[in-house]
């Protein structure tokens, strides 16, 4: 690495960041807006610029001459032209294809007759191309559209989604003017608004959700929102009936048998089951919870919903299949960002420290697992027996604390509970049950809970501080992130605490690493201890 540079950059797009340089900061703040941080080694951070995160910024007005002056600034002009050279040509990209018409007479144009020449000799736009009514619009299928843009987004050429909007019907309710946004809320409101499609993200706790009713309650229209959970749904509905003057009459939760309100809130579960009914209401706006998380099912359903004003919502814009580019052609480019340090600065979010514990196997279960096949392994390391124990006296040293202890295997949570007498929510209880305990720990008389992952999202407990990670699915980053996010509600005159427990010496150890790397990315640091030294 150069001398006294902040970075070191790859000729592939891949970037080295010092952590300790006095610029660091500055330039991992950056790099989450036009960059992907995917890792860290050490005191070095490993990012990388591609076409999804160039073309994203590109949508948001920035321009390659200021990127690639901060990163000539911060490697003291070591920038090699074939690294300027693609930034350039790949943020040029973005608006020379885009749409326009409507949905009857919908267009692929171009400023430039050579790239729809080239365009038509690719394969895969054989059966989604039609005739050429000039030399710089091609007609296309209305039905075609989403997955012109999908497979455009693939070939290397991003579109802009100018074309006009299936408008939905008319709905007028107002916002609840005793219920404030912060002024991050209104900014990202303000940037989805300006535009027809996008993705908003921000961090656990922020108020996402927030933001959506803000964006229905502008634009007046029948209004789809898609989320995660039975849990998530009443949270939407909730913040709709206390955020605006929505009649209750007029939102309620997606019934196979029942007429759809006008907003209608559903699972992304029940959207699969259901889309053609779904799909053929009069939509004005469709908002995406968690938008990270889309189902590989759902995307043939989001193309039928492409002439609708639609937004993305999200805490973790990344994907374990990088499919992160079918998020942007489906959906849209991201239109508002911010770090989550950022808003723990502000005191908006919660200050987390980060622990990583070490346990051991016992000598028995080091066998087991040695002797087992690898598809086993991994529950094998995730259930060593000594985490109970350190569980146990973890709660106790947050004595005055709201503790959440959260894992991926239901014998392991189970076998927790029978030790500690502590209450456990699973999937397999219901909705009425869940609320009962929630309601409890809000108010205090329960201070410890075990979840299993329906405790990843949607659960509303402001006073928890604590989050014990007992497993996890595998090098998951997005369930690392979001599991964080529960305790990220800030609380008067304390700190948030997470703690991940991790068996030595087996593959848990990687899939430790692989999930830490989007919150190190954010700049979090998790410190390391073992067991042995966990005290009640």
């Amino acid at each position: 690495m150069t001398i006294d540079a902040a970075i070191q950059i790859l000729d592939d797009g891949h970037i080295i960041v010092d952590s300790q340089h006095a610029d660091a900061r500055h330039l991992l703040q950056h790099l989450n807006t036009w960059g992907r941080i995917y890792a860290y080694s050490g005191r070095y951070v490993r990012a990388k610029i591609d076409r999804i995160t160039l073309w994203s910024a590109a949508a948001q007005g920035i321009r390659a001459d200021e990127i690639i002056a901060i990163l000539r600034s911060a490697s003291h002009d070591v920038l090699s032209p074939t690294v300027q050279h693609t930034i350039t040509t790949l943020m040029e990209r973005w608006g020379r294809l885009w749409l326009e018409g409507d949905f009857y007479t919908l267009s692929l144009v171009s400023d430039s007759p050579k790239i729809l020449t080239k365009l038509t000799s690719k394969s895969l736009l054989t059966d989604l191309l039609g005739q050429h009514t000039s030399p710089t619009h091609i007609r296309i299928d209305p039905l075609q559209r989403a997955n012109l843009k999908r497979t455009l987004t693939r070939l290397g050429w991003p579109v802009d989604d100018r074309a006009s909007l299936t408008p939905g019907d008319e709905l007028r309710f107002a916002w609840n003017h005793a219920i404030a946004l912060r002024p991050y809320q209104l900014d990202a409101v303000d940037s989805a608004e300006r535009t027809s499609h996008g993705v908003i993200v921000l961090p656990p706790g922020s108020g996402k959700t927030f933001v959506g009713v803000a964006l229905a309650s502008r634009i007046q229209r029948h209004t789809l929102v898609v989320t995660t959970s039975r849990a998530a749904v009443q949270q939407w509905i909730d913040s709709f009936m206390v955020a605006t003057t929505l009649a209750p009459s007029h939102i309620d939760t997606y019934q196979r048998n029942q007429p759809l309100p006008a907003v209608t809130v559903t699972t992304y579960h029940q959207l699969i089951a259901t889309p053609e009914r779904i799909n053929q209401a009069d939509w004005g706006v469709i908002l995406y919870d968690e938008v990270h998380t889309l189902p590989a099912p759902i995307f043939r359903t989001t193309a039928a919903l492409a002439s609708r004003r639609r937004y993305g919502l999200s805490a973790t814009l990344v994907r374990e299949d990088n499919r992160i580019g079918d998020v942007f052609s489906l959906v849209g480019p991201q239109r508002y960002q911010l770090p989550w340090r950022t808003l723990e600065t502000l005191g908006y979010i919660a200050d987390v420290t980060c622990y990583e514990v070490s346990v051991s196997h016992t000598r028995t279960e080091r066998a087991t697992y040695m002797e087992s096949a690898i598809r086993q392994q991994g529950r094998l390391a995730a259930i060593a027996s000594q985490k109970y124990d350190v569980v146990v006296r973890l709660v106790s040293r947050h004595a005055n604390e709201t503790v959440l202890v959260i894992g991926h295997y239901l014998e392991q949570l189970q076998e927790l509970a029978k030790r500690t007498g502590w209450p456990i929510l699973t999937g397999a209880d219901d909705s009425a049950t869940r609320e009962h305990v929630y309601n409890q720990v809000r108010e205090g008389r329960i201070r410890v809970v075990i979840l299993s992952r329906i405790g990843n999202q949607a659960i509303d407990i402001p006073r928890a501080s604590v989050l014990i990670q007992l497993s996890g699915s595998y090098g998951s980053r997005q369930e690392e992130a979001q599991r964080l996010g529960r305790i990220l509600r800030p609380k008067a005159d304390i700190s948030a605490t997470f703690y991940t427990l991790v068996t030595t010496k087996t593959r848990e150890v990687d899939d430790a690493w692989q999930r830490q790397q989007f919150l190190l990315g954010q700049g979090y640091r998790y410190q390391h201890i073992s067991a042995e030294e966990i005290r009640e």
